[in-house]
């Protein structure tokens, strides 16, 4: 709910201002209809602290209780149960405190003459932008109950493979974390407790030793400093990272990358592929189609390349022709949507290059610590080595000098 600030007649003609809680401006004009005045403007007032956004924003809705959400609707939808009938059903069966608000607030906007697809849109942080284009298209062509089907179908793939990778980079992320703990301790604690020792040897100490105990020395004795440039670093390329151009650099990085690169290609394509397929089903054109899943493909770079594409597509070109000239898309892709164009059956060809791609994803998953144990053992043998060589270095040549 949002306050407005209305202006308004009454039966009489004289001018009436006041305030009004309401969900939308539709329902401002049936309030004051209520009361006998006849609305000439109305104005949403901005909130200093709206804490039921930020309460919605810190318990964020997850991929797999959207997906029921939009199953349940369906199923409700598709058997001839009135929409708001069926959010009202639907509110009753949400445990969820996040979701079952939403739903709350959509339920109103519906009620206020507020389309579905335009009171999804008032929530961006929950429905993409194309949930609600095949939303719009599914209530214009009236065919939402499948619509909504198919966009629980996508969500539901787009929640396991997030649970895949998640799985699949649980242990690197493990043995990361514990080669820094294991830095740490070395400086600050196993260090200092050689370089007394060190400093009584008469000997020049090898290189690795002296760069061990002045990082150490360094750490030790600016440790704020250390610990405030850290983080001022963080926050600068945390920001940078969030522009137009530092996501794109990040992502051109990432794709560079051996192996990671491979699955994060494979990964945005397959979301791709699945999403237009699942618009121009849902008989969204071509053009605002790839605008749309431009935005779905979590790969700045890629994204890039897929508006090339549509602005091809624009100046009349086939899709094919211009995925080919985009330079992104796999030799394999451009000949089946070829096939596809031409066969004059598009989104059910995009969905077996959709189904290819998560084929290569979940291989490339499923393999991917067998592809990526020999970079971390090459990265603990280093560690391990430098530590073994700062350390043992001096008491060798401590050995080599008493002997001698």
């Amino acid at each position: 709910m949002s306050r407005y600030k209305y202006r308004a007649r009454n039966r009489d003609g004289a001018p009436v201002e006041g305030e009004i809680e309401a969900s939308s401006s539709h329902q401002v004009s049936s309030l004051l209809d209520l009361k006998g005045l006849i609305l000439v403007s109305a104005e949403e007032k901005p909130a200093l602290l709206d804490l039921s956004s930020i309460l919605l924003e810190l318990n964020k809705v997850k991929l797999r209780d959207l997906s029921i959400v939009f199953r349940q609707l369906s199923v409700v939808v598709a058997a001839g149960v009135p929409l708001f009938e069926s959010l009202s059903v639907l509110e009753e069966q949400t445990a969820g405190s996040s979701m079952k608000r939403i739903i709350s607030m959509i339920k109103s906007d519906i009620e206020s003459g507020s389309s579905f697809s335009a009171s999804l849109k008032k929530h961006p942080s929950v429905f993409s932008s194309t949930v609600v284009a095949m939303v719009e298209a599914g209530e214009k062509s009236g065919t939402l109950g499948e619509v909504l089907m198919r966009i629980s179908s996508a969500l539901e793939r787009e929640n396991q493979f997030e649970t895949k990778v998640k799985s699949a980079l649980r242990y690197p992320v493990i043995v990361l974390t514990v080669l820094v703990i294991a830095f740490i301790l070395a400086v600050f604690f196993i260090i200092p407790r050689f370089s007394s020792v060190f400093a009584g040897l008469k000997t020049e100490l090898p290189l690795p030793t002296k760069i061990l105990l002045l990082i150490s020395s360094f750490a030790s004795k600016y440790w704020f400093i250390v610990l405030v440039g850290i983080f001022i670093t963080a926050l600068i390329l945390g920001r940078y990272l969030k522009t137009k151009k530092g996501k794109k650099f990040f992502d051109s990085m990432v794709l560079k990358l051996p192996v990671i690169g491979d699955l994060a290609a494979k990964l945005s394509l397959a979301r791709f592929f699945r999403m237009l397929s699942d618009l121009l089903q849902s008989g969204i054109p071509a053009s605002l189609a790839l605008e749309l899943t431009a935005e779905t493909t979590g790969n700045a770079a890629i994204s890039e390349k897929i508006s090339t594409v549509k602005e091809e597509v624009l100046s009349g070109s086939p899709i094919n022709l211009a995925m080919k000239k985009s330079g992104v898309f796999p030799a394999v892709a451009v000949h089946m949507t070829a096939l596809g164009e031409r066969s004059g059956n598009l989104p059910e060809m995009l969905g077996k290059v959709s189904s290819y791609f998560d084929e290569e994803t979940d291989y490339v998953v499923s393999n991917l610590m067998t592809l990526i144990e020999p970079l971390f053992i090459f990265v603990l043998a280093g560690f391990v080595l430098v530590l073994a060589l700062g350390v043992f270095m001096p008491s060798w040549n401590m050995m080599q000098l008493y002997f001698n």
